[in-house]
Protein backbone atom coordinates (compact mmCIF):
# COMPACT_ATOMS: atom_id res chain seq x y z
CA UNK A 1 0.00 0.00 0.00
CA UNK A 2 2.66 2.41 1.01
CA UNK A 3 4.30 1.67 -2.63
CA UNK A 4 1.56 2.79 -4.26
CA UNK A 5 1.28 6.43 -1.91
CA UNK A 6 4.90 6.85 -2.90
CA UNK A 7 4.07 6.44 -6.54
CA UNK A 8 1.22 8.46 -6.36
CA UNK A 9 3.16 11.30 -4.68
CA UNK A 10 5.82 11.43 -7.29
CA UNK A 11 2.85 11.58 -10.22
CA UNK A 12 1.52 14.29 -8.61
CA UNK A 13 4.67 16.29 -7.66
CA UNK A 14 5.68 15.55 -11.96
CA UNK A 15 2.17 16.93 -12.69
CA UNK A 16 2.60 19.65 -10.53
CA UNK A 17 6.04 20.65 -11.84
CA UNK A 18 4.54 20.37 -15.41
CA UNK A 19 1.54 22.64 -15.00
CA UNK A 20 -0.76 19.67 -15.79
CA UNK A 21 -3.07 20.50 -13.14
CA UNK A 22 -4.33 23.21 -10.74
CA UNK A 23 -1.55 24.83 -8.23
CA UNK A 24 -1.63 23.52 -4.66
CA UNK A 25 -2.68 26.03 -2.03
CA UNK A 26 -2.21 23.75 0.81
CA UNK A 27 1.74 24.45 1.65
CA UNK A 28 1.95 24.11 5.17
CA UNK A 29 4.64 21.31 6.26
CA UNK A 30 2.58 19.71 8.71
CA UNK A 31 0.99 16.72 9.79
CA UNK A 32 -2.06 17.14 7.05
CA UNK A 33 -0.07 18.49 3.89
CA UNK A 34 0.28 16.16 1.35
CA UNK A 35 4.29 16.41 1.82
CA UNK A 36 4.22 16.01 5.43
CA UNK A 37 5.99 15.21 7.90
CA UNK A 38 7.00 17.77 10.66
CA UNK A 39 5.26 18.05 14.22
CA UNK A 40 3.62 20.85 13.52
CA UNK A 41 -0.09 21.98 12.53
CA UNK A 42 0.86 25.30 11.16
CA UNK A 43 -2.32 26.37 9.08
CA UNK A 44 -5.18 24.39 11.18
CA UNK A 45 -6.77 25.58 14.17
CA UNK A 46 -9.80 24.48 16.07
CA UNK A 47 -12.67 26.90 17.65
CA UNK A 48 -13.69 26.94 21.35
CA UNK A 49 -14.75 23.80 22.70
CA UNK A 50 -12.79 21.91 20.24
CA UNK A 51 -9.17 20.09 21.04
CA UNK A 52 -7.04 20.06 17.98
CA UNK A 53 -3.42 17.73 18.67
CA UNK A 54 -1.17 15.64 16.70
CA UNK A 55 -1.74 12.04 16.51
CA UNK A 56 1.10 9.45 15.72
CA UNK A 57 -1.47 6.20 16.34
CA UNK A 58 -4.15 6.84 13.51
CA UNK A 59 -1.88 8.17 10.42
CA UNK A 60 -3.36 7.57 7.07
CA UNK A 61 0.39 8.54 5.49
CA UNK A 62 3.86 9.51 7.03
CA UNK A 63 3.77 9.42 10.93
CA UNK A 64 1.02 12.11 12.21
CA UNK A 65 -2.45 13.01 11.35
CA UNK A 66 -4.54 15.21 13.24
CA UNK A 67 -6.99 14.47 15.73
CA UNK A 68 -9.59 16.75 16.50
CA UNK A 69 -12.27 16.09 19.51
CA UNK A 70 -15.28 18.17 20.74
CA UNK A 71 -14.86 18.87 24.63
CA UNK A 72 -18.45 20.45 24.83
CA UNK A 73 -21.40 20.49 23.09
CA UNK A 74 -21.91 22.77 19.96
CA UNK A 75 -20.64 23.13 16.65
CA UNK A 76 -17.24 22.21 17.24
CA UNK A 77 -14.71 21.87 14.55
CA UNK A 78 -11.30 21.97 12.41
CA UNK A 79 -11.16 25.51 10.29
CA UNK A 80 -8.25 26.72 7.78
CA UNK A 81 -8.23 29.73 5.98
CA UNK A 82 -6.76 30.42 2.70
CA UNK A 83 -6.91 33.66 -0.10
CA UNK A 84 -9.28 33.46 -3.10
CA UNK A 85 -9.62 34.42 -6.85
CA UNK A 86 -13.79 35.17 -7.08
CA UNK A 87 -14.84 32.94 -10.17
CA UNK A 88 -12.47 30.03 -9.97
CA UNK A 89 -13.01 26.71 -8.96
CA UNK A 90 -11.38 25.03 -5.92
CA UNK A 91 -11.38 21.40 -5.10
CA UNK A 92 -10.56 20.19 -1.49
CA UNK A 93 -9.37 16.33 -1.16
CA UNK A 94 -9.23 14.83 2.21
CA UNK A 95 -8.74 11.81 3.93
CA UNK A 96 -10.74 11.20 7.34
CA UNK A 97 -12.12 8.73 9.55
CA UNK A 98 -14.18 8.85 12.76
CA UNK A 99 -14.17 7.14 16.41
CA UNK A 100 -17.07 5.05 17.12
CA UNK A 101 -18.03 7.08 19.60
CA UNK A 102 -19.10 9.78 16.63
CA UNK A 103 -22.37 8.74 15.52
CA UNK A 104 -23.38 11.83 14.17
CA UNK A 105 -22.26 12.41 10.59
CA UNK A 106 -19.12 15.07 10.24
CA UNK A 107 -19.17 17.83 7.72
CA UNK A 108 -16.68 18.92 5.49
CA UNK A 109 -18.02 22.73 4.71
CA UNK A 110 -16.22 25.20 2.91
CA UNK A 111 -17.18 29.34 3.48
CA UNK A 112 -16.70 31.98 0.87
CA UNK A 113 -17.86 29.99 -1.70
CA UNK A 114 -21.15 29.80 -3.82
CA UNK A 115 -22.35 26.34 -2.38
CA UNK A 116 -21.50 24.47 0.91
CA UNK A 117 -20.53 21.36 -0.87
CA UNK A 118 -19.71 18.88 2.40
CA UNK A 119 -19.21 15.35 2.27
CA UNK A 120 -20.35 12.92 5.75
CA UNK A 121 -17.65 11.40 7.52
CA UNK A 122 -19.19 8.30 8.43
CA UNK A 123 -16.77 5.49 8.54
CA UNK A 124 -14.30 4.29 10.90
CA UNK A 125 -11.66 3.93 8.39
CA UNK A 126 -9.93 5.85 6.54
CA UNK A 127 -11.99 7.26 3.42
CA UNK A 128 -10.81 9.75 0.68
CA UNK A 129 -13.32 12.93 0.51
CA UNK A 130 -13.35 15.05 -2.57
CA UNK A 131 -15.85 18.28 -2.99
CA UNK A 132 -15.26 21.31 -4.81
CA UNK A 133 -17.07 24.60 -4.94
CA UNK A 134 -16.38 28.35 -7.07
CA UNK A 135 -15.06 31.13 -4.75
CA UNK A 136 -17.45 34.10 -4.69
CA UNK A 137 -15.05 36.01 -1.93
CA UNK A 138 -11.25 37.31 -2.27
CA UNK A 139 -11.09 35.21 1.18
CA UNK A 140 -12.66 31.95 2.49
CA UNK A 141 -11.92 28.65 5.09
CA UNK A 142 -12.45 25.36 5.14
CA UNK A 143 -14.65 23.57 8.22
CA UNK A 144 -14.49 20.19 9.24
CA UNK A 145 -16.77 19.65 12.33
CA UNK A 146 -16.86 17.16 14.60
CA UNK A 147 -20.51 16.70 14.53
CA UNK A 148 -23.65 18.39 13.46
CA UNK A 149 -23.67 19.41 16.28
CA UNK A 150 -20.97 17.51 18.25
CA UNK A 151 -21.93 15.65 21.69
CA UNK A 152 -18.62 16.02 24.08
CA UNK A 153 -16.02 13.31 22.92
CA UNK A 154 -17.45 13.16 19.20
CA UNK A 155 -13.78 12.95 17.80
CA UNK A 156 -12.50 12.99 13.72
CA UNK A 157 -8.63 11.79 12.62
CA UNK A 158 -8.03 13.86 9.26
CA UNK A 159 -4.85 13.61 7.27
CA UNK A 160 -3.17 14.10 3.44
CA UNK A 161 -5.22 16.81 2.60
CA UNK A 162 -5.35 18.89 -0.63
CA UNK A 163 -6.28 22.20 -1.40
CA UNK A 164 -6.14 22.95 -5.27
CA UNK A 165 -7.11 25.97 -7.76
CA UNK A 166 -8.57 23.86 -10.51
CA UNK A 167 -9.26 27.06 -12.79
CA UNK A 168 -5.42 28.12 -12.68
CA UNK A 169 -6.80 31.55 -11.91
CA UNK A 170 -8.71 32.44 -14.96
CA UNK A 171 -12.45 32.32 -14.45
CA UNK A 172 -15.03 31.70 -18.07
CA UNK A 173 -18.15 32.70 -16.71
CA UNK A 174 -20.21 34.78 -19.07
CA UNK A 175 -23.27 34.19 -18.38
CA UNK A 176 -25.22 36.97 -16.57
CA UNK A 177 -28.43 36.45 -13.95
CA UNK A 178 -31.15 36.69 -14.17
CA UNK A 179 -32.93 40.03 -13.53
CA UNK A 180 -34.45 40.16 -9.83
CA UNK A 181 -37.90 41.33 -9.09
CA UNK A 182 -37.68 44.84 -7.31
CA UNK A 183 -40.33 46.19 -4.63
CA UNK A 184 -40.34 49.15 -1.87
CA UNK A 185 -41.26 48.20 1.90
CA UNK A 186 -41.70 51.69 3.00
CA UNK A 187 -40.70 55.75 2.79
CA UNK A 188 -39.54 58.75 5.01
CA UNK A 189 -39.45 62.48 3.98
CA UNK A 190 -35.76 61.63 2.52
CA UNK A 191 -35.74 57.45 2.47
CA UNK A 192 -36.85 55.01 0.22
CA UNK A 193 -36.85 51.87 1.81
CA UNK A 194 -36.18 49.04 -1.37
CA UNK A 195 -36.53 45.39 -1.29
CA UNK A 196 -35.79 42.86 -3.80
CA UNK A 197 -35.39 38.63 -4.95
CA UNK A 198 -35.55 36.39 -7.62
CA UNK A 199 -32.45 36.90 -9.20
CA UNK A 200 -30.60 33.12 -9.96
CA UNK A 201 -27.14 32.67 -11.71
CA UNK A 202 -25.50 29.85 -13.20
CA UNK A 203 -22.53 30.04 -11.05
CA UNK A 204 -23.46 32.74 -7.91
CA UNK A 205 -25.16 36.30 -7.53
CA UNK A 206 -22.23 37.95 -5.45
CA UNK A 207 -23.98 41.58 -5.84
CA UNK A 208 -26.44 44.72 -7.12
CA UNK A 209 -26.62 47.53 -8.62
CA UNK A 210 -29.46 50.29 -7.77
CA UNK A 211 -30.61 52.95 -9.95
CA UNK A 212 -32.37 55.90 -8.86
CA UNK A 213 -33.90 57.94 -11.59
CA UNK A 214 -31.79 55.91 -14.72
CA UNK A 215 -28.40 56.82 -12.86
CA UNK A 216 -26.42 54.66 -10.14
CA UNK A 217 -27.14 54.71 -6.92
CA UNK A 218 -24.90 52.22 -5.45
CA UNK A 219 -23.13 49.22 -5.57
CA UNK A 220 -24.13 46.40 -2.98
CA UNK A 221 -23.15 42.91 -2.10
CA UNK A 222 -25.00 39.89 -2.11
CA UNK A 223 -28.19 41.51 0.12
CA UNK A 224 -31.65 41.76 -0.41
CA UNK A 225 -32.09 45.26 0.86
CA UNK A 226 -31.35 49.07 0.45
CA UNK A 227 -32.30 51.92 2.08
CA UNK A 228 -31.87 55.07 -0.34
CA UNK A 229 -31.52 58.68 1.42
CA UNK A 230 -30.65 62.04 1.27
CA UNK A 231 -33.60 62.20 -1.04
CA UNK A 232 -36.37 65.06 -1.26
CA UNK A 233 -39.72 65.64 0.80
CA UNK A 234 -42.61 65.43 -1.56
CA UNK A 235 -40.68 64.28 -4.70
CA UNK A 236 -41.46 61.23 -7.03
CA UNK A 237 -38.10 58.71 -7.83
CA UNK A 238 -38.00 55.63 -10.02
CA UNK A 239 -35.84 53.20 -9.00
CA UNK A 240 -34.07 49.87 -10.40
CA UNK A 241 -31.86 47.29 -9.57
CA UNK A 242 -29.87 44.51 -11.84
CA UNK A 243 -27.89 41.67 -10.41
CA UNK A 244 -23.96 40.72 -10.77
CA UNK A 245 -21.94 37.88 -10.19
CA UNK A 246 -18.33 37.17 -9.83
CA UNK A 247 -17.41 37.47 -13.10
CA UNK A 248 -18.69 40.72 -13.79
CA UNK A 249 -21.54 39.68 -15.61
CA UNK A 250 -24.70 42.13 -15.16
CA UNK A 251 -28.14 41.03 -15.69
CA UNK A 252 -31.08 43.28 -17.27
CA UNK A 253 -32.83 46.04 -15.01
CA UNK A 254 -35.40 44.89 -13.02
CA UNK A 255 -39.29 46.27 -12.80
CA UNK A 256 -39.81 49.93 -11.81
CA UNK A 257 -40.63 51.20 -8.97
CA UNK A 258 -41.93 54.49 -8.47
CA UNK A 259 -42.03 55.49 -5.03
CA UNK A 260 -43.33 59.63 -3.38
CA UNK A 261 -41.46 60.71 -0.29
CA UNK A 262 -43.40 61.90 2.35
CA UNK A 263 -44.21 65.44 2.96
CA UNK A 264 -41.94 68.19 4.59
CA UNK A 265 -41.20 68.13 8.21
CA UNK A 266 -43.79 70.12 10.49
CA UNK A 267 -42.05 73.57 11.29
CA UNK A 268 -44.92 75.80 12.08
CA UNK A 269 -45.60 75.89 16.23
CA UNK A 270 -48.68 76.80 17.83
CA UNK A 271 -50.18 80.12 18.51
CA UNK A 272 -49.85 81.86 22.09
CA UNK A 273 -52.94 80.85 24.66
CA UNK A 274 -54.91 82.84 26.38
CA UNK A 275 -54.10 82.43 30.49
CA UNK A 276 -55.89 83.05 33.59
CA UNK A 277 -56.43 82.54 37.02
CA UNK A 278 -59.43 80.67 38.38
CA UNK A 279 -58.58 80.77 42.40
CA UNK A 280 -55.81 80.27 44.89
CA UNK A 281 -55.20 78.88 48.80
CA UNK A 282 -52.46 79.94 50.89
CA UNK A 283 -50.17 77.09 48.95
CA UNK A 284 -51.76 76.76 45.47
CA UNK A 285 -52.90 78.73 42.69
CA UNK A 286 -55.41 77.43 39.82
CA UNK A 287 -54.54 78.03 36.27
CA UNK A 288 -56.20 77.69 33.37
CA UNK A 289 -55.97 78.25 29.13
CA UNK A 290 -57.19 78.48 25.85
CA UNK A 291 -57.27 79.39 22.61
CA UNK A 292 -54.27 77.94 21.38
CA UNK A 293 -54.32 76.36 18.02
CA UNK A 294 -51.22 74.26 15.33
CA UNK A 295 -51.33 73.67 11.52
CA UNK A 296 -51.63 70.28 12.71
CA UNK A 297 -52.35 70.05 16.60
CA UNK A 298 -51.67 71.20 20.19
CA UNK A 299 -50.42 68.36 22.06
CA UNK A 300 -48.81 70.26 25.31
CA UNK A 301 -48.49 73.06 27.01
CA UNK A 302 -45.46 74.34 29.20
CA UNK A 303 -46.24 76.47 32.63
CA UNK A 304 -43.82 78.82 34.10
CA UNK A 305 -43.69 80.55 37.62
CA UNK A 306 -41.83 83.78 37.68
CA UNK A 307 -40.10 83.14 34.38
CA UNK A 308 -38.73 79.53 35.66
CA UNK A 309 -40.16 75.74 33.61
CA UNK A 310 -42.90 74.71 36.12
CA UNK A 311 -44.30 71.74 34.42
CA UNK A 312 -44.76 70.39 31.06
CA UNK A 313 -48.08 68.82 30.47
CA UNK A 314 -49.99 66.84 28.36
CA UNK A 315 -52.72 68.62 25.89
CA UNK A 316 -55.41 69.60 29.04
CA UNK A 317 -56.30 73.51 29.91
CA UNK A 318 -56.22 73.79 33.31
CA UNK A 319 -53.32 72.81 35.93
CA UNK A 320 -52.97 73.31 39.88
CA UNK A 321 -49.50 75.18 40.85
CA UNK A 322 -48.86 73.62 44.49
CA UNK A 323 -46.35 74.18 47.05
CA UNK A 324 -46.35 78.10 47.26
CA UNK A 325 -45.89 80.31 50.21
CA UNK A 326 -48.90 82.40 51.79
CA UNK A 327 -48.84 85.97 50.95
CA UNK A 328 -47.22 85.73 47.91
CA UNK A 329 -46.97 87.14 44.54
CA UNK A 330 -46.32 84.75 41.76
CA UNK A 331 -46.26 85.49 37.63
CA UNK A 332 -47.18 82.73 35.44
CA UNK A 333 -47.17 82.37 31.57
CA UNK A 334 -47.92 79.54 29.38
CA UNK A 335 -46.82 78.02 26.58
CA UNK A 336 -48.04 75.77 23.48
CA UNK A 337 -46.75 72.30 21.97
CA UNK A 338 -47.53 70.03 18.83
CA UNK A 339 -46.19 66.42 17.94
CA UNK A 340 -43.45 67.92 15.93
CA UNK A 341 -41.75 69.49 19.21
CA UNK A 342 -42.57 73.30 17.89
CA UNK A 343 -43.22 75.83 20.83
CA UNK A 344 -45.35 78.90 20.66
CA UNK A 345 -44.26 82.32 22.11
CA UNK A 346 -45.24 83.02 25.79
CA UNK A 347 -48.79 83.95 26.89
CA UNK A 348 -49.83 87.03 28.75
CA UNK A 349 -48.43 86.75 32.16
CA UNK A 350 -50.61 86.34 35.30
CA UNK A 351 -49.46 87.69 38.56
CA UNK A 352 -51.81 86.17 41.69
CA UNK A 353 -50.51 86.47 45.24
CA UNK A 354 -51.56 83.40 47.15
CA UNK A 355 -54.16 83.67 50.44
CA UNK A 356 -52.91 84.45 53.89
CA UNK A 357 -52.04 81.60 56.66
CA UNK A 358 -55.00 83.16 58.77
CA UNK A 359 -57.50 82.58 55.81
CA UNK A 360 -60.59 80.37 55.38
CA UNK A 361 -62.33 77.50 56.79
CA UNK A 362 -65.40 76.83 58.58
CA UNK A 363 -66.44 78.43 61.79
CA UNK A 364 -67.48 75.32 63.05
CA UNK A 365 -71.13 74.21 64.34
CA UNK A 366 -72.68 71.57 62.30
CA UNK A 367 -72.80 71.50 58.95
CA UNK A 368 -74.10 67.98 57.33
CA UNK A 369 -77.87 67.01 57.19
CA UNK A 370 -79.79 64.23 56.92
CA UNK A 371 -82.64 63.35 54.65
CA UNK A 372 -84.01 60.03 53.93
CA UNK A 373 -81.04 57.85 55.08
CA UNK A 374 -78.67 60.14 53.18
CA UNK A 375 -76.41 62.43 54.44
CA UNK A 376 -75.06 65.43 52.67
CA UNK A 377 -73.17 68.71 53.12
CA UNK A 378 -73.43 71.38 50.29
CA UNK A 379 -69.52 72.42 51.59
CA UNK A 380 -66.53 71.29 50.56
CA UNK A 381 -64.44 67.87 51.96
CA UNK A 382 -61.33 67.71 53.31
CA UNK A 383 -59.66 64.43 54.14
CA UNK A 384 -55.92 64.15 55.68
CA UNK A 385 -55.79 67.28 54.44
CA UNK A 386 -56.84 70.84 54.97
CA UNK A 387 -57.27 72.50 51.83
CA UNK A 388 -59.42 71.20 48.37
CA UNK A 389 -58.24 72.87 45.53
CA UNK A 390 -60.13 75.51 43.78
CA UNK A 391 -62.72 73.51 41.08
CA UNK A 392 -62.51 70.93 43.20
CA UNK A 393 -65.27 69.79 45.99
CA UNK A 394 -63.13 66.85 47.94
CA UNK A 395 -59.36 66.22 48.34
CA UNK A 396 -58.17 62.91 50.02
CA UNK A 397 -54.67 62.96 51.20
CA UNK A 398 -54.00 58.77 51.14
CA UNK A 399 -55.72 56.27 49.87
CA UNK A 400 -59.06 55.34 48.63
CA UNK A 401 -61.16 51.89 48.06
CA UNK A 402 -64.02 51.54 46.14
CA UNK A 403 -66.27 48.76 44.65
CA UNK A 404 -66.52 50.84 41.00
CA UNK A 405 -65.67 54.33 40.17
CA UNK A 406 -67.77 56.46 37.04
CA UNK A 407 -66.35 58.81 35.22
CA UNK A 408 -69.03 60.59 32.69
CA UNK A 409 -67.62 62.66 30.78
CA UNK A 410 -69.16 65.32 27.85
CA UNK A 411 -65.69 65.68 26.04
CA UNK A 412 -65.74 64.10 22.52
CA UNK A 413 -64.84 59.98 23.22
CA UNK A 414 -62.22 59.12 20.77
CA UNK A 415 -64.53 57.43 18.06
CA UNK A 416 -62.68 60.42 15.90
CA UNK A 417 -59.75 58.60 14.90
CA UNK A 418 -61.87 56.16 12.82
CA UNK A 419 -63.15 58.86 10.87
CA UNK A 420 -62.16 59.79 7.46
CA UNK A 421 -59.99 62.68 7.90
CA UNK A 422 -58.51 61.81 10.66
CA UNK A 423 -54.84 63.15 10.89
CA UNK A 424 -53.23 59.55 11.78
CA UNK A 425 -49.42 60.27 12.94
CA UNK A 426 -47.10 58.07 11.24
CA UNK A 427 -44.78 55.40 12.99
CA UNK A 428 -42.00 57.75 11.71
CA UNK A 429 -43.41 60.78 13.60
CA UNK A 430 -44.02 58.28 16.94
CA UNK A 431 -40.66 56.98 17.25
CA UNK A 432 -39.46 60.33 16.42
CA UNK A 433 -41.95 61.75 19.35
CA UNK A 434 -40.64 58.52 21.82
CA UNK A 435 -36.96 59.50 21.55
CA UNK A 436 -37.11 62.97 21.88
CA UNK A 437 -39.99 63.04 24.56
CA UNK A 438 -39.85 59.64 26.05
CA UNK A 439 -43.23 58.86 25.88
CA UNK A 440 -46.14 58.95 23.35
CA UNK A 441 -47.71 62.32 21.97
CA UNK A 442 -50.42 63.69 24.41
CA UNK A 443 -49.32 61.33 27.25
CA UNK A 444 -48.75 63.06 30.30
CA UNK A 445 -44.90 62.78 31.73
CA UNK A 446 -44.31 60.77 34.46
CA UNK A 447 -43.25 64.37 36.44
CA UNK A 448 -46.66 65.68 35.60
CA UNK A 449 -48.31 62.70 36.89
CA UNK A 450 -46.08 63.05 39.88
CA UNK A 451 -47.13 66.42 39.90
CA UNK A 452 -50.65 66.83 38.92
CA UNK A 453 -51.90 63.13 39.14
CA UNK A 454 -54.09 62.34 36.60
CA UNK A 455 -58.03 62.18 35.37
CA UNK A 456 -58.86 59.22 35.11
CA UNK A 457 -62.11 60.11 31.91
CA UNK A 458 -59.22 61.97 30.39
CA UNK A 459 -56.84 59.34 30.75
CA UNK A 460 -59.13 56.71 30.01
CA UNK A 461 -59.37 58.89 27.26
CA UNK A 462 -56.32 58.98 26.10
CA UNK A 463 -55.35 55.49 26.12
CA UNK A 464 -58.44 54.53 23.95
CA UNK A 465 -57.11 57.16 21.04
CA UNK A 466 -53.80 54.93 21.28
CA UNK A 467 -55.58 51.58 21.35
CA UNK A 468 -57.50 52.94 18.06
CA UNK A 469 -54.32 54.33 16.39
CA UNK A 470 -52.72 50.90 16.62
CA UNK A 471 -55.28 49.26 15.10
CA UNK A 472 -55.36 51.28 12.38
CA UNK A 473 -51.17 50.73 11.42
CA UNK A 474 -51.69 46.86 12.55
CA UNK A 475 -54.49 47.29 9.91
CA UNK A 476 -52.08 49.49 7.54
CA UNK A 477 -49.15 46.67 8.32
CA UNK A 478 -51.72 43.93 7.16
CA UNK A 479 -52.67 45.17 4.26
CA UNK A 480 -48.43 45.38 3.33
CA UNK A 481 -48.19 41.92 4.19
CA UNK A 482 -50.60 40.07 2.37
CA UNK A 483 -49.26 42.36 -0.87
CA UNK A 484 -45.55 40.96 0.12
CA UNK A 485 -47.42 37.47 0.32
CA UNK A 486 -48.57 37.55 -3.46
CA UNK A 487 -45.43 38.46 -4.29
CA UNK A 488 -44.13 35.42 -2.56
CA UNK A 489 -46.31 33.18 -4.22
CA UNK A 490 -45.96 34.66 -7.53
CA UNK A 491 -42.50 34.12 -7.50
CA UNK A 492 -42.58 30.20 -6.28
CA UNK A 493 -44.89 29.67 -8.93
CA UNK A 494 -42.28 30.74 -10.94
Amino acid sequence: MKSKIILFNLLLALFSALDLVGQELHTQSNAVSIGNESNSITGWYGTSGTNVTLDSSEAYNGNYSIKVEATSDGWRRLQYDLDLVIGDEYELVVYAKKTANSPTPQITNWAGFSMNNYADITSTDWQEYTVSAIATETSGSIKIYTGVPATTGNTIYIDYVSIRNVSNGSASDSQPPTAPILSSTGHGETTVDLLWSGATDNTAVTGYKIFKDGTLEATLGNVGTYSVTGLNASVTYSFTVSALDAAGNESTTSNTVTVSTGSAADTQPPTVPALTSTGQTETSIDLSWSGATDNIGVTGYKIFKDGVLEATLGNVSTYTVTGLTASTAYNFTATALDAAGNESAASNSVSVTTDSSSGGGSSGGSVWSESNSVASYTGDVAIGTSTVPTGYKMAIDGKLITEEVKVQLSSNWPDYVFKEGYDLPTLEEIQKHIKEKGRLPKIPSADEVKTNGIELGEMNKLLLEKIEELTLHLLQQNIRIQKLEKINNELSQK
